[in-house]
């Protein structure tokens, strides 16, 4: 029998609070999508978000970057320049021949760039260390294989940061300061 001055609580009823110590409440601005894709990219090489490239879709475009998906158009003539850009997914050399292949990805779809010897030899570094890049050059197809064939380069990979910074829309040109990249966003897949 209880007493009636026994004051013990049932084994399992709860009787402290969620916590040791009392913390203040922290308002936290909200994480931009930007960053949510960011870190996405880092934790897993994707995203179900969105896509790295839409964030700088409007860059892009004032660089004269078409959007991969519209490389493919039929309307698109032989022999067109174009400027497609993406991240980098792969780099392949094979065989002995010096030619090397990579594909960019957009928020649309892949661009499969081909770069001859003699243009991979004026731009070894950007094609073989790019994470981001644009590049300019003719418009091949044969039936449904559509490729570019490399002329010029721009690394944009120290632009990747700015996902982290959410400072996407402070300058209006991509490239157009330096900035030190380390985010580890995606690495290309590079077989030689």
């Amino acid at each position: 029998k209880k007493s009636q001055t026994d004051h013990s609580l049932p084994l399992l009823v709860p009787h402290m609070g969620d916590e040791f110590f009392p913390e203040p409440e922290v308002a936290l601005s909200p994480m931009p999508l930007c960053e949510h894709v960011a870190e996405d990219y880092v934790a897993t090489g994707l995203s179900l978000k969105e896509h790295p490239i839409t964030f700088f879709r409007q860059q892009l475009t004032r660089l004269g970057a078409m959007q991969n998906v519209e490389h493919r158009s039929e309307a698109l003539p032989q022999n067109r320049r174009v400027t497609v850009a993406g991240l980098v997914l792969t780099r392949q050399m094979p065989g002995a021949k010096g030619v090397v292949f990579v594909t960019l990805e957009d928020e649309t779809d892949i661009a499969n760039i081909i770069v001859w010897p003699k243009v991979f030899a004026r731009n070894r570094r950007t094609v073989m260390t790019s994470r981001f890049l644009a590049v300019r050059g003719r418009l091949q197809r044969a039936g449904l294989v559509v490729h570019v064939l490399a002329e010029s380069f721009i690394d944009l990979s120290a632009e990747l940061p700015r996902l982290y910074d959410g400072d996407l829309f402070s300058s209006p040109d991509l490239a157009e300061q330096p900035r030190q990249s380390s985010l580890p966003l995606l690495k290309s897949r590079d077989f030689h």
